[in-house]
């Protein structure tokens, strides 16, 4: 009996634990107000000229940014936001993304070109930079890589689980009602038919073109010189540089200074960056995993329900998708 009011205590105490920090999170949102340039105003108090830091880390989907991944609301929020504020006058994006969805790296993308016509953007790639994160890079006007910077994968992928041969080692049935000739068309339930497979494989070449088409036109390249690099292929930062996938080696230091110089500014623009409270940087620095199940939830539900534009990170420890 007391072992189970211990139980029940426990279950309550994290139930509440949880409540509390996951209401946190939700007022914790990336509104340009909490940025700051580190000398304590915030970026709406401040009335010097800057530049903002803008992190696309982990998975790239729709909704809301977590603590390991990049939402595109959250992203185009920040940057739709950007866009008004005249104080500021250029944008560094940190990437440390092997990719995501199709349309969430669109949508960034294409925010980014636009934004790009009344701000500098600078990219200052991380460990890894590639395909969908890739996608977001070519938007800007420079980007730098490290030597060891694992970047380019240029392609699309899509996966259907089929567990049809399994159920039917142990006599499980699952009966399917629709109305559509295609509506279970990635069923993992049966096989897949010829005139499905091709109906997909159309759908991949148009998206695939699509992001070489999109990378041509923020590169300021030819689409015939990013066919030639794209397929899917890998590169080392240096790789990329001597094939001009990106600009110049070099991290954060380098990528400030060209900022700078881009938006002339007389010596080094200002940084603002997103202010954390001493509670959520506790809270991050934890890497709590109960927190934000939803989120985490709506971000795996995003990744598999749509095309991908993702290194396969079998070496990477990240999420294979």
């Amino acid at each position: 009996m007391e072992r189970n009011q211990f139980l029940l205590f426990l279950s309550f105490l994290f139930s509440t634990i949880a409540t509390i920090l996951g209401i946190a999170i939700l007022f914790s949102g990336s509104s340009l107000a909490r940025y700051s340039s580190g000398t304590g105003g915030s970026l709406f108090q401040a009335s010097e000229i800057g530049a903002v830091v803008i992190p696309i880390v982990g998975e790239i989907h729709s909704g809301e940014s977590t603590f390991d991944s990049t939402g595109a609301d959250t992203i185009l929020r920040q940057l739709r936001d950007l866009e008004e504020d005249g104080n500021i006058k250029g944008i560094l994006l940190e990437i440390n993304s092997p990719g995501g969805t199709v349309a969430a790296s669109q949508e960034i993308f294409n925010e980014l070109l636009h934004l790009r016509k009344t701000k500098k953007i600078v990219v200052s790639m991380k460990d890894v930079a590639a395909s969908g994160g890739y996608y977001i890079a070519s938007a800007s006007d420079y980007i730098f890589a490290e030597n060891g910077t694992i970047t380019g994968s240029i392609g699309v992928i899509s996966f259907a689980p089929n567990v049809k041969g399994l159920l039917d080692r142990y006599g499980v049935g699952v009966r399917t009602y629709k109305a559509g000739k295609y509506k279970d068309m990635y069923s993992p339930f049966r096989d897949s038919t010829n005139e499905e497979d091709d109906m997909i494989g159309k759908q991949l070449q148009d998206t695939y073109r699509k992001f070489v088409e999109d990378v041509a036109k923020g590169r300021n390249k030819t689409v015939k010189s990013i066919e030639e690099l794209a397929e899917g292929k890998i590169y080392s930062g240096e790789d990329a540089f001597r094939n001009k996938l990106v600009d110049d080696i070099g991290g954060r230091r380098e990528a400030h200074k060209k900022l700078s110089e881009l938006c002339q500014y007389e010596g080094e623009i200002p940084l603002f960056e997103q202010e954390y409270s001493p509670f959520e940087r506790m809270i991050r620095s934890l890497g709590v995993k109960f927190l934000g199940e939803g989120s985490q939830t709506a971000k795996i539900r995003s990744l598999l329900q749509s095309q991908v534009l993702v290194i396969l990170p079998t070496s990477l420890g990240k999420l294979m998708l």
